[in-house]
């Protein structure tokens, strides 16, 4: 099967119907295999729910120097929240790539198990 670039959905606390949805998606145009559909669909959800599906919450507790104005602390604040979100678009993006690749891990394996099933007699 080749390689097929899909993107995955970035928002946050994805709804795992629509992640459903989008999986049966890129299932449908690679494959018109109901049982493989439904066997990966099944994997997947799983998979995602467990571990694709999370929120990055980081909390600090930064201590403000009491001579700090409030312009430096507002600064600092707004500093701090774009590393924060640069990061958790990073972590996003990465999770993203994670579950693309089991996707296609979940495909290899079907094919594998079926061609394991077709050898015994």
């Amino acid at each position: 099967m080749a390689a097929t670039i899909i993107p995955f959905p970035k928002k946050q606390g994805q709804d795992l119907t629509q992640v459903e949805l989008l999986i049966r998606k890129w299932l449908s145009k690679l494959s018109n295999n109901n049982d493989l559909t439904e066997c990966v669909v099944e994997r997947m959800m799983l998979y995602v729910g467990q571990y694709g599906n999370k929120l990055f919450e980081p909390t600090f507790n930064l201590p403000v120097p009491p001579n700090f104005s409030k312009e430096e602390a507002e600064a600092m604040l707004c500093s701090i929240e774009k590393g924060v979100d640069d990061i958790a678009v990073q972590v996003q993006e990465m999770i993203s790539r994670i579950i693309i690749e089991r996707f296609f891990l979940e495909i290899e394996l079907y094919e594998n198990r079926q061609g394991e099933k077709n050898h015994i007699k």
